[in-house]
Order: structure tokens, then C-alpha cells, then sequence
């Protein structure tokens, strides 16, 4: 297999892994979304640590991240963005809104390309424009129509495209980053661990149990897409990379849709069809856009 190939399964399987989360978190519904979030955080932090160690140019990086400020401040900033994307992500599952999570990661690309105007002074066509604005009439129609503001999907929306422009600022690739992210939450989350303990809330005790095990692997299948992502994105050319990420949230429609049957109004419909046409838009946009094979994937 070349390493074209391999770039596009890796990151096919990394997209449709992230696409299955919502199946993984149910099986913890009945833990507080809180407790999931912060054994998600330190199992994810161990396992990428171990990755970090038994490599020296990651070690490198690292060290150099808590030696200069100013990286040490944009990882602060990342880490809770991560954090409240994780913990509204996992709440939205839990309580049966995983077609309005997926909203969130339909709506990111376009959340970027806004980010990239405002804040990177990137210029955008009228073609651009018009995918943004479809998406703004798509989130209108279900707010008005529902009378519900749409803030799950709009929350993940904003912070996972904030957190790319922040991990745009940073020099870390994304391994090396999301370490050093999980690794300066894990003290916020062990005494978020504790307040739960205090409550009678925490479920993690015994390790081994079918409760525990899931909560610690938790961590493991939030690195592992990462790694696969990688190495996906070293082969590819970034117009394909960017098509790809819409494989995640359309998985993870369907399974709110089909498999945990949550209902959809016609104006939800509606809004969503604005926001496919966008992103159909945007996804021309980036095919005719030129090859470019320039990422930071440590």
C-alpha cells in the first residue's frame, strides 16, 4: 500500500471513529458528564504521554511549549476550549441530542472560515460568503421556528473553531499538543473528581468493573483517532483533508437520526438543508482550491 493510500484510510477510519462517539459515550449515560470528561481528559493524557516519552523530538517540543510563555499561554487557552467542546459533547449524547452535536461539527468549517476572515485577515469570495450565509439562514429558521436557540450545536460550532484558530497560533502539531492540553487539565479534573466524590456522584472506584474500564479507554479512543488523523494528514493534500471531516458529523446525524431515533422537525430539515448547501459550496471551494500538502502533524 503507498503512502498516498495509507494517508486516505488513516484518515477515513480516523473520521469515522470520531463519527461513532456518540455509541461509545452512551454506554456511560449514566455517569455524570462531568466524571466522563475528566477520565476522558487524564486516560487521554497517559496514553499520549506515553507516546511523548519514547519519542525525543516529542519530548523536545514539549519541553520547549512550558519554556516560552507565550506557547504555555495559547496550550491554556486551547485546553479550555477542549474542555468545554468535550463536556458539551458528552452531556449532548447523553441527553439525547446527538443530531443537534452533530449541527455543531456541520457548522465548524464554516465557524473557521469566519475565524479566518476576522482574526487572520484571510479574504473571502462571494462564493464564501454565500455558504456562510446559508448556514446563518439554516441556524435562523431553527431557532425562530422552534423557539429554541440552538446552543448545543452553535457551542461546539464555536469552541471547536476557536480551538483551531488558537492550535493555529501554537507550534505543536496535534499530538504533541493535545498532550500538553490534557496534561494542564488534569489538575482542574482531579479536583472536579474529587467535588463529584464529595457529592456521592462519582462512579469510578474499583478498576476493572465494565463502568471503569470504559471510562479509562475513554482516553484511548479519543488518542488513537488522533494518532490516525496524523498520519493521514501528512499524506494528503489539505483541500481532501478538509472534504473528509464532514464524514464525522454525517455519521453521527445518522446515528441520533436512525439508531437512537431522535425526532426532526421540518424546520430542523429545513435548517439543515441551508447548512448541507453551504458546506456543499464550501466543499467546491476547497477542490478548486490548489494543493497544498504543508501541515504540522506532530
Amino acid at each position: 500500500m503507498n503512502t498516498y493510500l495509507k494517508g486516505i484510510v488513516s484518515a477515513v477510519v480516523a473520521q469515522v471513529l470520531w463519527g461513532l462517539f456518540p455509541i461509545y459515550w452512551k454506554f456511560l449515560a449514566g455517569v455524570h458528564s462531568l466524571e466522563v470528561l475528566s477520565q476522558r481528559n487524564i486516560w487521554c493524557a497517559v496514553f499520549l504521554g506515553l507516546l511523548v516519552i519514547v519519542v525525543k523530538s516529542r519530548r523536545d517540543t514539549v519541553w520547549q511549549v512550558f519554556n516560552i510563555r507565550a506557547e504555555l499561554l495559547w496550550h491554556v487557552f486551547s485546553a479550555s476550549l477542549i474542555a468545554i467542546n468535550w463536556l458539551v459533547y458528552i452531556w449532548a449524547v447523553n441527553n439525547n441530542h446527538v443530531v443537534d452535536a452533530s449541527l455543531g461539527y456541520f457548522l465548524s468549517p464554516l465557524v473557521s472560515v469566519i475565524l479566518g476572515f476576522v482574526v487572520f485577515s484571510e479574504r473571502l469570495s462571494a462564493v464564501q460568503w454565500l455558504a456562510v450565509a446559508l448556514a446563518a439562514v439554516g441556524v435562523l429558521i431553527m431557532t425562530v421556528a422552534s423557539g429554541v436557540f440552538p446552543w448545543i450545536g452553535l457551542t461546539l460550532a464555536a469552541t471547536f473553531g476557536i480551538y483551531g484558530m488558537a492550535r493555529k497560533k501554537a507550534t505543536t502539531g496535534p499530538i504533541n499538543g493535545l498532550f500538553v492540553e490534557t496534561f494542564l487539565l488534569v489538575p482542574p479534573t482531579l479536583v472536579a473528581l474529587w467535588w463529584l466524590s464529595t457529592q456521592g456522584q462519582l462512579v469510578y472506584e474499583m478498576p476493572f468493573e465494565r463502568v471503569e474500564l470504559l471510562l479509562a479507554f475513554g482516553g484511548l479512543i479519543t488518542a488513537v483517532p488522533l494518532v490516525l488523523y496524523a498520519q493521514g494528514a501528512r499524506a494528503l493534500p489539505l483541500n481532501l483533508s478538509g472534504l473528509l471531516v464532514f464524514i464525522t458529523p454525517t455519521i453521527q446525524f445518522l446515528i441520533g437520526w436512525l439508531v437512537y431515533q431522535e425526532p426532526i422537525a421540518l424546520s430542523g430539515w429545513i435548517g439543515f438543508a441551508c447548512i448541507w448547501s453551504a458546506l456543499f459550496i464550501y466543499s467546491v471551494v476547497l477542490v478548486r482550491r490548489p494543493q497544498s500538502r504543508t501541515l504540522k502533524t506532530a
